[in-house]
């Protein structure tokens, strides 16, 4: 987060839904960042996405206990997209049918070390991103982000669990280390890119905590490691990537 961004936010207010004092830049960039937002139940593209990842959940999973967490986390993810709609509707727009952004979630996951892969790398952005909305001065995100945080933790740790469980043997080492060459990179470009111009805009209403390129360093930092710890060697953070 930077000192300018911090310094120059405009309120430390926080507006209800329907506030007729909510700024309206403030209300612009809510509705643009949730509109954006993956998890949204009015949107046909996130109902897509559920059937896809609910089926290859079920039929990639090695055993009952497995499934079961995946269950879990499958119900948290049609929960959050209830909760990003309702913010929406309390913001003025009923549906959404925007296409989604990220390629990460256009990878095929044919199998088990591929999901390990998007709950442990794709679902951990979202603790750095999509779910870090606690400072935010708008009360019905504000009051639901401890929640979505700590559900996108579960998420992220599961996979992480699961592809450290894989790494344990000679063979699921070897097919982590091919598959992280396309996860990797997907997992980074996430952030966006580092010249967004809604970044500092973001950070200055407390809607992100750090701009993009922070952001993803980060993440970087926290995550390489963990990985390295499995036995992986983890590819050049630029290598393969769509948005530097």
């Amino acid at each position: 987060m930077t000192d300018a961004a911090v310094m120059g936010r405009p309120t430390t207010q926080i507006y209800k839904e329907h506030d007729p004092e909510l700024p309206d830049e403030l209300r612009t960039l809510l509705i643009r960042v949730m509109s954006k937002h993956l998890e949204n139940a009015t949107n046909p593209h996130y109902d897509k996405l559920l059937i896809k990842l609910w089926d290859r959940c079920l039929t990639l999973a090695p055993d009952p206990e497995s499934k079961r967490l995946l269950a879990k986390l499958m119900m948290q993810e049609v929960e959050h997209g209830v909760i990003t709609a309702n913010i929406l509707k309390g913001l003025g727009v009923d549906k959404v049918e925007i296409p989604i952004e990220q390629y990460l979630f256009n990878i095929p996951i044919d199998t088990w070390c591929d999901l390990c892969y998007f709950h442990a790398l794709g679902d951990r952005v979202g603790m750095y991103v999509g779910e870090n909305w606690g400072d935010v001065p708008y009360e019905p995100l504000r009051s639901v982000a401890p929640r979505l945080h700590r559900d996108e933790t579960f998420h992220a740790t599961l996979g992480y669990q699961n592809l450290t469980a894989l790494c344990q043997t000679p063979e699921g080492l070897a097919e982590a280390q091919v598959l992280i060459k396309k996860w990797w990179p997907a997992a980074l470009d996430m952030f966006g890119t580092s010249a967004s111009r809604f970044s500092e805009k973001y950070v200055r209403w407390g809607i992100r905590q750090a701009g993009n390129e922070e952001l993803r360093n980060q993440y970087i930092t926290d995550t390489r490691p963990m990985l390295e710890q499995l036995g992986l060697v983890v590819p050049d953070d630029k290598a393969n990537r769509q948005f530097l």
